[in-house]
C-alpha cells in the first residue's frame, strides 16, 4: 500500500481502536508476579486480525478476476497550503475505465481543473484540455509497469492506484495493524468497515459483503508528514462495462499544443 492522500479517521472509529487495541492486550497479559518490584513487561504487537487480512485479500483476488471495468469516484482531499500551517479540503470526482492488461483512461475533474489521462499499452498522455495542451511519452507493456514509470520517471501519483497493486499483486506486507470495525452501508450497499495500519499510514476500507467484494470506500491518512494529509473517496462500480480500443486512445484536438513531459531528475 502506497502513501495516498486520505481523510483522518472519525473520532469514533479512533476510540473504537483504542478500545480493541487495549481490550486485545489484556487479553493477552500474562498475570502479575508476585514480586515487590513489578516486573518489565515487554511491549505488546499490534492486533492482526485474520477476519481483515482474508477480507483483503479476498478483495485483490476479486478485483484481479475483473478483465474489464468503469469505476466512478467522488473524492475529497485534505492538504496543506504551501508552508502555512492550515488544512483545506479539495474535491473532484473521478472516472476509470481499465481494461486489463494495456488500457485505462481516467479522468479528475474538480471546479477548477480537469486532468485526463491514456494509456494504450504503447503511449502514455496526459492532457489538460482547459489550457488546451498535452504531454505524451511512450509507455511499458502493462497497467503496472505504467503506474510504477508515472510515479517513478515523471512524479505522476494517479489517485486509487493502489486498486492496480491490489489487483495485479495483491499483498499484506508491511501491515501492523488489521481489526474489523464492524457492519455499515455505503450508498446504501451492505458491506464491512476495516481499519490498517502500516509504518506510514493509517488506512480504511468499506469492503461491499456477497460474492462481489469490491471497495465501495476508502480513506487513507499519511502519519508521517505533519499536517498529515488525508484522501477519502467512495466508488461506484460497473463490472460489466463494454469498453472499446479508442477509450485509451489519446486523438489531440486540432487547436491542442504538444509539450514535453518533464522528468523528476530534470527538475532536480
Amino acid at each position: 500500500m502506497q502513501a495516498r492522500r486520505s481523510r483522518l479517521l472519525p473520532a469514533a472509529t479512533a476510540l473504537a481502536i483504542a478500545l480493541f487495541a487495549q481490550d486485545a492486550a489484556a487479553q493477552q497479559a500474562p498475570p502479575p508476579a508476585a514480586s515487590a518490584q513489578p516486573a518489565v513487561q515487554p511491549a505488546k504487537p499490534a492486533p492482526i486480525d485474520p477476519v481483515a487480512i482474508e477480507a483483503l485479500k479476498g478483495m485483490g483476488a476479486y478485483l484481479k478476476s475483473l478483465k474489464a471495468f468503469e469505476l466512478r469516484s467522488k473524492a475529497v482531499a485534505e492538504t496543506g497550503v504551501g508552508d502555512m500551517d492550515i488544512k483545506v479540503h479539495l474535491g473532484y470526482e473521478g472516472l476509470y475505465k481499465v481494461q486489463r492488461p494495456t488500457g485505462f483512461y481516467v479522468q479528475l475533474k474538480s471546479d477548477r481543473a480537469v486532468r485526463e489521462y491514456f494509456y494504450d499499452g504503447k503511449s502514455f498522455t496526459v492532457n489538460v484540455p482547459r489550457q488546451n495542451f498535452y504531454s505524451t511519452v511512450s509507455a511499458p507493456p502493462t497497467i503496472r509497469d505504467m503506474v510504477d514509470k508515472a510515479y517513478d520517471d515523471y512524479g505522476i501519483d494517479l489517485p486509487l492506484s493502489d486498486l492496480f497493486y491490489w489487483a495485479e499483486q495483491p499483498t499484506t506486507d508491511g501491515i501492523t495493524t488489521a481489526i474489523r470495525i464492524g457492519y455499515a452501508k455505503i450508498n446504501g450497499q451492505e458491506a464491512d468497515q476495516f481499519a490498517f495500519q502500516g509504518p506510514d499510514l493509517d488506512w480504511q476500507l468499506w469492503i461491499a459483503r456477497g460474492k462481489a467484494p469490491l471497495p465501495l470506500k476508502i480513506v487513507i491518512t499519511d502519519r508521517v508528514d505533519p499536517m498529515h494529509p488525508s484522501y477519502s473517496a467512495e466508488l461506484t462500480w460497473n463490472t460489466a462495462a463494454t469498453l472499446k480500443a479508442s477509450d485509451f486512445k489519446f486523438t489531440p484536438p486540432v487547436k491542442a499544443t504538444s509539450i514535453q513531459m518533464s522528468k523528476i531528475a530534470e527538475d532536480q
